[in-house]
C-alpha cells in the first residue's frame, strides 16, 4: 500500500510521520520527533540565522534519508510559525534541496488544517471552537456545520510564554483582542476541541492523575496546574512519566494559555484530539497531487 511522508516543521520540534490511507482515513505507521528549537534562531527583526536554517535543513535531510530507506515516494513538509520570517525564501530554498515538497503555511492555513485534522477524531462535533497552543503561536478556530468560519493564528505559543512570568496577562489580552475582531470567535462554548502536542501532553498528565482520558474536565486541568505550581511531588512525578524531557519546561506556560482560553469561553470540558494539522495538511497535499494527476 502507498505510504506518504509528512514533516511538520514547527517552532520547537520537527516531526516526521509516515501515513497510509485506509478508507479515506490517514493512519500513522511511523512517528519521529526532533527538538530543533528553530524559534531560538529567530531574532527580534524576524530573521532566522544561518545556523537555524542549517539546523532545519540538517533534520529534514535525515528525514529524507529515512524516507529513502522506507521507499516512500510522496513527501510533503509544512512550515508553520518558523516560516513567518523576513528571510523565508532562504529557509525554503535550503529545505527544497531534499525530496520533500515544501509548503510554507500562513497562520490561516495552519489553523484551518488544524481543524480539518480534528474531523477524524470528532466527526460528530459540527459546531464550536477549537484551539492549538504550539511552540511559537496559538491557533483559534470557529466552525459551523463542520466547516471553519474563522481560523486565526497569533504569536504567543508555549516557547514564547516560557520567557514570561507564569501569571502574565499577555494571553488574556491577546485573546480579548482576537475575539473582539472576529465575532464568530466571541461566543461561549461549553466544550472546546484541543489540538496539538501541548494539549495532548497536558491530557496525559491529567489522565495519569485523574483518569480523565480524552474528555478532560477543565476543573481537573486547573487543579493539576495548581498542584504543579505548588511543586507537589505526585504531580511532578506524573509530568516526568508522561512528558518528554525536552517538552517539560514548556508544559506550565502551555497550560496557562489553555486555561486562559477556557476562561474566555467559559468552557467546562476539553475534547482532546489525536489528530490535527498533519492529518489536515496531508489531505490537502493528496487533493493537490490528485488534481495535478487528473489535469
Amino acid at each position: 500500500m502507498t505510504q506518504y511522508a509528512i514533516t511538520d516543521i514547527g517552532s520547537n520540534t520537527m516531526v516526521l510521520i509516515f501515513y497510509e490511507i485506509h478508507d479515506g482515513v490517514p493512519i500513522q505507521m511511523y512517528h519521529e520527533s526532533t527538538p530543533a528549537h528553530l524559534i531560538d534562531y529567530v531574532d527580534a527583526d524576524r530573521i532566522m540565522s544561518k545556523e537555524g536554517i542549517a539546523e532545519a535543513a540538517r533534520v529534514l535531510a535525515l528525514y529524507d534519508q529515512k524516507c529513502d530507506t522506507a521507499g516512500i515516494e510522496y513527501r510533503f513538509a509544512d512550515i508553520t510559525e518558523p516560516c513567518r520570517i523576513g528571510n523565508q525564501q532562504e529557509l525554503v530554498d535550503a529545505l527544497a534541496k531534499t525530496k520533500f515538497e515544501i509548503h510554507p503555511l500562513t497562520g490561516y492555513q495552519e489553523a484551518a488544517y488544524d481543524y480539518i485534522g480534528t474531523r477524524f477524531s470528532y466527526p460528530d462535533v459540527r459546531d464550536g471552537i477549537a484551539f492549538d497552543v504550539g511552540g511559537g503561536s496559538t491557533e483559534l478556530i470557529s466552525f459551523r456545520d463542520s466547516k471553519p468560519v474563522d481560523a486565526v493564528s497569533f504569536h504567543l505559543g508555549c516557547v514564547r510564554l516560557s520567557h514570561l512570568p507564569l501569571d502574565t496577562q499577555e494571553c488574556a489580552k491577546e485573546l480579548h483582542k482576537i475575539r473582539k475582531e472576529y465575532p464568530s470567535l466571541n461566543t461561549a462554548s461549553k466544550d472546546l476541541i484541543g489540538i496539538g502536542g501541548t494539549m495532548r501532553y497536558a491530557g496525559l498528565v491529567c489522565n495519569d492523575l485523574y483518569h480523565t482520558d480524552h474528555m478532560l474536565p477543565v476543573v481537573r486541568l486547573r487543579e493539576m496546574y495548581q498542584r504543579l505550581l505548588d511543586h507537589e511531588a505526585e504531580a511532578e512525578e506524573a509530568v516526568m512519566r508522561e512528558v518528554r524531557v525536552s517538552r517539560q519546561p514548556l508544559l506550565l506556560p502551555g497550560i496557562h494559555m489553555i486555561l486562559e482560553i477556557c476562561n474566555a469561553y467559559e468552557a467546562e470540558t476539553i475534547l482532546i484530539s489525536d489528530t490535527g494539522i498533519r492529518d489536515g495538511f496531508l489531505l490537502e497535499c493528496l487533493h493537490l497531487t490528485n488534481g495535478q494527476e487528473n489535469a
